[in-house]
């Protein structure tokens, strides 16, 4: 497994159906449904506004990110459904640490993962919760900062069985039964590919509320320092150069989003783990 959204690998287990947001789509009596694949993802509307309207061009952009060719896309009248094999398209370890001193490798799984066809901004946030709250362009998701606790932060509470750790060098690591390979911070295995030093973060997902995520980049190139509670701000972004409400993930903490600015039916959790799992692997 080597580069990014060139590469296809097995699947990682979890399932996520998310109750989407209705637009104000001009193209509500459309019936057909657009399916695309990868990032050559497409879609069709009939306005205008791309931050309002639910036109083509909030999508195009939003799928014009490097998204791994194996994650199939259909665009639909209010929402959009990204399906793939929910393993992610960069090297994993073979194995990771457990709470219990055991190691784990990484199991796979369908995955399929709705957010809004159009993204709306809300004054009143939302947690995120535990379990999955976006989706990520490897074909992985992203977790909020803490381990099953709701306390302890991932990244300030990595270690090692044998050379053997629980969290790899992307950020990221599987659930106790090896499903659901999650990030709880950078990842630096998608960044390291997508961004251009001197500039803006490039897209690296998109989280349950529709808006997308980045990495800790902001236009000149530093660390953005510029954002809200929740991690985000409104502002241009490579993808979206007239603006859009996005989130940023960073090298401090809380590293990951720890509350959603817009519209969420689901606050998270859809694609974690069964009852009784979280306590397998957070402290």
């Amino acid at each position: 497994m080597n580069r990014l959204a060139y590469l296809i690998v097995t699947l990682s287990t979890f399932t996520v159906t998310q109750a989407a947001c209705s637009s104000d789509d001009d193209a509500a009596g459309e019936d057909e449904t657009s399916t695309e694949t990868g990032a050559e993802a497409g879609a069709e509307s009939d306005s205008d506004d791309a931050s309002t309207d639910g036109d083509t061009a909030f999508v195009d952009a939003l799928l014009s990110g490097m998204w791994a060719e194996d994650i199939s896309v259909s665009v639909e009248t209010d929402t959009i459904v990204f399906s793939g094999d929910g393993y992610p398209n960069h090297d994993v370890l073979e194995a990771y640490a457990l709470m219990d001193q055991s190691t784990i490798g990484v199991a796979a799984s369908d995955t399929t993962f709705t957010i809004p066809r159009v993204p709306e901004y809300s004054e009143t946030v939302t947690d995120t919760g535990l379990g999955t709250i976006g989706l990520a362009i490897s074909g992985g998701v992203y977790f909020n900062p803490y381990e099953g606790d709701g306390t302890s932060v991932a990244l300030d509470s990595n270690f090692d069985v044998g050379g053997i750790p629980f969290l790899d060098a992307c950020n990221g690591h599987p659930l106790p039964t090896g499903s659901t390979y999650h990030y709880h911070g950078v990842p630096y295995c998608i960044t390291d590919v997508v961004d251009t030093d001197g500039a803006h973060s490039s897209v690296i997902g998109v989280l349950l509320d529709g808006f997308p995520v980045y990495g800790p980049n902001g236009e000149d190139g530093s660390a953005e320092t510029d954002l809200d509670e929740c991690s985000g701000h409104d502002g241009p972004t490579p993808e979206f150069p007239d603006g859009i409400y996005h989130y940023h993930l960073m090298e401090t903490s809380p590293y990951s989003v720890t509350c959603y600015h817009g519209v969420v039916d689901d606050a998270g959790g859809g694609m974690g783990p069964p009852p009784g799992e979280l306590s397998l692997i957070h402290i």
